[in-house]
């Protein structure tokens, strides 16, 4: 190459070597080993600023204990010789860090716009309609710190699209909660005080202490049950905030392109008549 650019009078420029990136295995990624295109990563829900932040920093710093610049920070303070010699681990672990630092500090609608397509292909939504891009986004404060990939977004919240008396009570975590101390009588009062959609905490909250004075529980002999009845799962966000969310989507027209959800007083219903309560 050298001899190609002094017989066309050209200036031959310079050239550096990086080190070799190894897999978390300590052996070096090739095609067949651990190789990953860039529409893969994408596919998978990592947001393109982690994926550039992550990659610039294998075998070099930009100096200090800093590790989340965005890139014309990190391109500003590149300098060739500061790369390292040895050679550079690509750590899942890592990236799965930044990424979850970037999707909190990203803006809700630019998130849900990110990750429709994840709602499209579960049949949460139909369309990109604004009402569905709205509604997305409103669901998002209650995935994005408990999750470490976009794609993993529609099933924090499957329990607001995907709801079924029968079938959560099929599973043995739930069914358990039944035999808890005074969680048929929660299950009785909630299906009784929930008399109108629950839109917001304060509602929320309202409801919650009027199933707690009807049924002598507090704390998590209370909460349980409710947890369990309106969502069908053992854990999941707070809530304060999924009871709202299951609420909202419940009023959205056929219109908006979302799928149809279940509101919170005929959950607790169904919930009540199946286990033999009302």
């Amino acid at each position: 190459q050298l001899l190609m650019y002094q017989a066309l009078g050209f200036a031959p420029p310079l050239f550096a070597h990086l080190s070799l990136v190894m897999g978390p295995d300590h052996t070096p990624l090739s095609k067949r080993h651990g190789a990953t295109s860039v529409m893969e990563f994408r596919e998978r829900g990592y947001l393109p600023e982690a994926l550039v932040n992550y990659l610039s920093l294998i075998g070099w710093s930009p100096g200090g204990d800093e590790e989340l610049l965005p890139v014309a920070e990190l391109a500003r303070r590149f300098n060739v010789e500061d790369v390292g010699h040895s050679a550079g681990i690509f750590d899942p672990e890592k990236l799965a860090w930044m990424n979850r630092h970037y999707m909190k500090a990203a803006a809700p609608a630019r998130l849900a716009g990110e990750c429709a397509r994840y709602f499209l292909r579960t049949g949460f939504i139909s369309q990109r309609s604004a009402e569905a891009m709205d509604y997305v986004a409103s669901l998002l404060p209650m995935a994005v710190g408990s999750v470490d990939r976009l794609e993993e977004i529609t099933d924090r919240v499957r329990f607001v699209f995907a709801y079924d008396a029968a079938s959560a009570l099929a599973k043995p975590e739930i069914a358990a909660v039944l035999h808890e101390p005074g969680a048929r009588e929660v299950i009785a009062a909630l299906a009784a005080e929930i008399t109108g959609p629950l839109l917001d905490r304060e509602s929320f909250r309202a409801m919650a202490n009027r199933v707690k004075e009807r049924s002598g529980q507090k704390g998590k002999a209370l909460f349980h049950p409710i947890r369990v009845a309106l969502t069908g799962e053992s854990g999941g966000p707070e809530l304060d905030l999924a009871v709202p969310a299951i609420d909202r989507g419940s009023m959205l027209p056929p219109d908006a392109k979302v799928a149809p959800i279940m509101s919170c007083r005929d959950r607790a219903i169904a919930f009540a008549q199946h286990v033999g309560l009302s």
